[in-house]
């Protein structure tokens, strides 16, 4: 049966029309439209400085060369060793963080404000400051290895250390965003699971075990799958602090693509590896689902 629709219909969808066309044209323009031309960009070869029209079509040229360049490989295990070392420092510092907020301490809300302050903190401020506390002749970190008589680190200038340096930034940063998820998951957790728990004669090991940590597993899967999108689109940090150096041995995804089509405007090739991360992420993401999923989660 054919419902009819009347001009009142008519009037509310013309007005949902109205409101939803501003943010459709943002979307299109920022978003939709570079993410094309990006693709499109792929398969050419094209410097930037010259018309689009003299843009020399290479077909999947670009992707080849890129999955063959020893510097995009070398930026890729950068970033992946980055990223497992990050997500897995930052989630065990946040939930350590949010168990110690959870339970009835002193001032809590006070040591809230303070664990989340870095959060809102500009990156580009943090990777500054940090740098000075990492400075190997007049920076505080070396200054208080001397004075317990320990050898002084290199840190953002070894090759040894500087990824692992920059990857410290970014947990003190990132710990207090996933501290308050971890907060809220522990405060929907039921008190009667715990006094339960307790009558049983279970003890804080056994009941973090068997309560605490399948009832956070939809808040460790949500935290797991954006941590790791955040760690491998890591940039800022890196090239503010090292760029990439020294001798590429903090050398990032993303600031080999910075590096390639603004130092060396070959934007086809920059756009070539935006698409072969985003394959990455996605496979990465989808995993990390699957196996949770396994564990017993529901993917939100």
């Amino acid at each position: 049966m054919k419902v009819k629709r009347g001009p009142l219909y008519w009037r509310q969808a013309s007005a949902g029309l109205l409101f939803v066309t501003p943010a459709v044209i943002l979307i299109t323009v920022f978003v939709l439209g570079p993410l094309v031309f990006s693709f499109y960009i792929s398969f050419f070869r094209w410097n930037m400085l010259q018309p689009l029209s003299r843009a020399k079509f290479v077909g999947i040229g670009n992707y080849v060369r890129v999955l063959t360049d020893e510097t995009f490989k070398a930026a890729m295990w950068n970033t992946m060793r980055f990223s497992v070392g990050m997500v897995v420092l930052t989630l065990a510092v946040a939930l350590l963080l949010a168990l110690a907020l959870n339970s009835k301490i002193y001032l809590r809300g006070l040591f809230r404000t303070i664990y989340f302050t870095p959060v809102v903190t500009s990156m580009v401020a943090v990777a500054i400051v940090w740098s000075y506390l990492y400075h190997p002749t007049y920076g505080l970190f070396n200054d208080i290895l001397g004075r317990l008589g320990i050898k002084q680190m290199g840190f953002l200038t070894s090759t040894a250390q500087s990824l692992w340096s920059v990857m410290l930034v970014n947990v003190w940063k990132r710990a207090g965003y996933y501290m308050v998820i971890f907060l809220a998951g522990l405060q929907t957790v039921p008190a009667q699971l715990y006094e339960a728990a307790r009558v049983d004669g279970a003890n804080s090991w056994q009941m973090f075990r068997k309560i605490t940590v399948p009832m956070l597993r939809p808040t460790v899967l949500l935290c797991v799958v954006v941590a790791t999108i955040e760690a491998l689109q890591v940039f800022t940090p890196v090239f503010v602090m090292t760029k990439g150096g020294p001798a590429d041995s903090s050398l990032v995804a993303v600031l080999h693509m910075y590096d390639t089509a603004f130092s060396y405007m070959q934007m086809g090739r920059a756009a070539s590896m935006t698409f072969i991360l985003f394959v990455l992420i996605f496979i990465v993401t989808m995993i990390q689902v699957r196996l949770m999923q396994k564990g017993g989660v529901e993917a939100y």
